[in-house]
């Protein structure tokens, strides 16, 4: 597995974690929610970009068209 994209997911996580906790805390729990679902968004299209390579690479694996 690439461990840049392991590494590009934690940073995220990690950089949203950062950015709620602040907004929290400066009483925008709306915006808060806001950047976790942008957060949660972002790391699912990589989710899906993966998991597409994947796919590309079974077919190529089995000779499928």
């Amino acid at each position: 597995m690439q461990i840049d994209v392991l590494l590009r997911i934690a940073g995220v996580g990690i950089l949203l974690t950062v950015i709620c906790q602040i907004l929290t805390r400066a009483g925008r729990e709306d915006i808060a929610t806001l950047a976790t679902i942008a957060g949660i968004i972002l790391v699912l299209l990589m989710v899906v970009s993966l998991a597409g390579e994947l796919l590309n690479q079974i077919q190529a694996v089995f000779f499928l068209p």
